[in-house]
């Protein structure tokens, strides 16, 4: 065999340099690797570092922003500050004052807001690096985002708050956990509770703890005194109503607990509030003649009941006449063979689409009504006398408070109180909850057949739990099938009358799901119009509106009427939501040309707050209004609820108690004269501050005790066992 001792030590040499190479390879990766390793690392430490300082700053911003003396979130931002400046070893200092912008000595970054710039290009050796002042925009005011800028003259000095004791033990740490749990669940919502603290209230809540939260209590300072208005009602002295219809006995007879000599029941009922009874002054006759609480002013010279002639001008209610659909309802006598065919229909895989009842034409265009001012539905607040008193300040649309169909079918009187009318609400909605099809078409039925309403509205954004839980309010629009039953059921039964609906962007905060809800539904029911909230189920009120997802909506309606709510608190906010959103506009997109019918606004919660909201859109102004006229627009509310619920004991205390839950809204209205920026934005906390007179500092206090001060003026002292607690929380800041 031929061996060729050249080629072979050729081919060796070569098998070495490769073999070099591969360990040259090999050797550089595993130093890039560990390079890697190494950098990764590093920016690891960084990250957590700029995360740490991030942190630091955002519980600075969180502890300068509170300024109630009980607020959690003061104890909360003072406590991680110390503890997060332990952590640091005083690597962090501030460049100026204001603690907005500051620099971080171990990375080298200023800390703006939630911007970050590297020094390392602006330091040089001649000046230290602590010296360094950025370059960076100044912010328009001290103030902290959600803090209102109040002119400091106005400004009080905040009570300093001491610092929390830091948990040790892992039990302290787990009891500090379940307490901010609990703090923040009492921050939100209705307050479950109500009527547990009202039967026992501490001394701090009564003496004013409640204004913004209900995060103390104590129990070795509790009052076990029973407060519930059933006693207070009980204690008062009350006359027969025969004695007022002579032609009537008695049905008690000698039973009877109530009095029936008018010169006895005169000389035991307590003195009266004012010297003209509002009742009488508008109607020409006061119904509750001798138990009205202003009497001597329709009480003649021989103790008979005065009658004038009526002006007129005070209206009347309509959709009052409820008692006999009361009864059937009862006797379970009522006609329900429309809603049951309906419902029928449905259970069988029915379309419903049989003959033209569901696109027959409607008594009412709700696309006429664009521009309008809409006043949202308001639980407990949204009663008839503030409706009333927003219609006399430029509201055109109104609706009444969500009523529950189960309760309106059971027949439930303070229920179909809710559907009650004024003659002066000229365009007026009533608001359903229910989650089920025969509950819902029966419901409307009714009041399609005895009452006057211009539309039906159906809640898809009540976020209480308890309604919730019965399928109704947010968790219907979560179940697009059922609520697609629910929508026919009831469009069958409403012949004529509109059918809107009313929904939240989805129930978890960052999952928006509306736009695919408002899709089945539309391509399968006729809606009438859409009231979209852009918030979520979880969201409530907290943090501001999503109007950056109205767009998606829009497109997903098309030709249906789309309003929305959220946020709008002055005529600047109004106008610039409509100018961002304008009605009509015609959206330009990839595949073709879409017409967003964004008909209108719809006001919630600035109307609770400032009802002359309305006042100010039309006249495209900020009215600075004074303490006097504010007090002459409660007048006229307590003037509108004595008419409404009565001029006796029991009218009286209702009056009263709606006008305190009206008042715990009132209380977060800064004046117009005492801010250095305009508009007021709606979650701005305000800090300590005083008014221009000691009357305008009342009306701003967060303390039920000044709001039952407040309703003194009106309706004079409550009776010695009453306690106010606001029945919504409605953590709005």
């Amino acid at each position: 065999m031929f061996w060729d001792k050249s080629s072979s030590t050729i081919a060796r040499h070569k098998q070495l340099d490769m073999s070099d190479e591969k360990n040259a390879v090999k050797k550089a990766l595993e130093v890039s690797t560990a390079q890697k390793k190494i950098q990764k690392a590093a920016a690891v430490v960084t990250d957590q570092h700029v995360r740490l300082n991030f942190l630091h700053q955002t519980a600075m911003m969180v502890s300068e922003q509170s300024s109630a003396e009980e607020d959690a979130f003061t104890k909360i931002g003072r406590k991680y500050v110390r503890e997060i400046r332990e952590c640091l070893n005083a690597d962090r200092v501030k460049v100026e004052p204001n603690f907005m912008r500051t620099f971080c000595k171990k990375c080298k970054q200023v800390f703006v807001n939630s911007k970050i710039r590297r020094m390392t290009e602006v330091a040089t050796p001649e000046v230290p690096l602590m010296e360094v002042t950025p370059v960076v925009e100044e912010p328009k005011n001290n103030y902290p985002s959600n803090v209102a800028p109040i002119k400091k003259e106005f400004l009080l000095e905040a009570p300093v708050v001491p610092e929390p004791e830091i948990p040790v033990t892992e039990e302290e740490k787990v009891a500090v956990r379940e307490k901010k749990k609990e703090d923040r669940r009492d921050r939100r919502g209705m307050n479950k509770d109500r009527k547990r603290d009202m039967a026992s209230c501490s001394l701090d809540r009564i003496t004013g703890a409640l204004g913004r939260s209900f995060l103390l209590l104590c129990e070795t300072q509790m009052v076990h005194v029973c407060r519930t208005e059933t006693k207070i009602r009980a204690s008062a002295v009350r006359l027969c109503p025969s004695v007022n219809t002579p032609d009537v006995k008695c049905k008690y007879g000698d039973k009877c607990t109530s009095e029936h000599d008018i010169a006895t029941f005169l000389s035991t009922k307590p003195a009266d509030i004012g010297e003209k009874c509002p009742v009488y002054e508008a109607n020409g006759k006061c119904k509750f003649s001798y138990a009205c609480r202003f009497g001597n002013a329709h009480l003649g010279p021989n103790q008979e009941q005065l009658v004038k002639e009526s002006s007129g001008a005070n209206g009347e209610v309509r959709n009052h006449h409820s008692m006999h659909v009361q009864v059937q309802m009862r006797k379970r006598a009522y006609d329900f063979s429309r809603s049951d065919e309906a419902v029928m229909e449905i259970s069988e895989g029915g379309s419903l689409h049989s003959g033209a009842m569901e696109w027959e034409k409607r008594r009412l265009d709700m696309k006429t009504l664009k521009g309008k001012k809409y006043l949202a539905p308001l639980t407990t607040v949204g009663n008839l006398p503030f409706r009333r008193l927003c219609v006399d300040l430029g509201a055109e649309i109104t609706c009444g408070e969500m009523a529950v169909a189960t309760s309106l079918l059971m027949g439930t009187p303070s229920e179909w109180s809710l559907v009650k009318r004024h003659s002066s609400e000229k365009i007026f909605g009533v608001q359903m909850a229910g989650g089920y099809p025969d509950s819902m078409s029966k419901t409307a039925q009714i009041l399609v057949d005895e009452f006057d309403v211009d539309f039906i509205d159906v809640n898809l954004g009540c976020p209480i739990d308890v309604v919730n839980q019965k399928g109704g309010g947010c968790a219907l629009a979560a179940r697009t099938n059922k609520l697609i039953d629910v929508l026919k059921a009831m469009r069958y039964v409403m012949k004529d009358v509109p059918l809107t609906i009313k929904l939240r962007t989805g129930l978890k905060e960052g999952e928006l799901t509306a736009d695919k809800t408002l899709k089945s539904v539309l391509d399968r029911v006729p809606i009438d119009l859409v009231d979209f909230h852009p918030r979520s189920k979880e969201q409530r009120y907290t943090k501001l509106a999503r109007w950056d997802y109205v767009e998606r909506i829009a497109e997903t309606t098309g030709e249906v009427p789309l309003w929305v709510c959220g946020d709008v608190f002055s005529y600047e906010d109004y106008y610039d939501r409509l100018e961002k959103n304008p009605i009509g506009a015609i959206h330009k997109s990839v595949y073709c040309c879409t017409v967003l019918c964004l008909q209108g606004i719809v006001i919630g919660r600035g109307a609770l707050i400032k009802p002359w909201i309305f006042t100010e859109i039309d006249e495209k102004r900020h009215w600075d209004i004074t303490a006097s006229e504010r007090i002459e627009m409660m007048q006229k509310f307590v003037n509108y609820g004595l008419d409404h619920w009565g001029s006796d004991d029991a009218g009286v205390e209702k009056t009263r108690k709606f006008l305190l839950e009206l008042l715990s809204f009132q209380c977060r209205y800064i004046p117009v004269g005492l801010l250095e920026t305009l508009p007021q934005r709606i979650n701005d906390r305000p800090p300590f501050y005083r008014g221009r007179s000691e009357m305008e500092t009342l009306l701003s206090s967060s303390k039920c005790a000044d709001w039952v001060e407040i309703s003194k003026m009106f309706l004079g002292p409550p009776p010695e066992q009453f306690v106010f607690i606001p029945k919504h929380k409605a953590s709005a800041y």
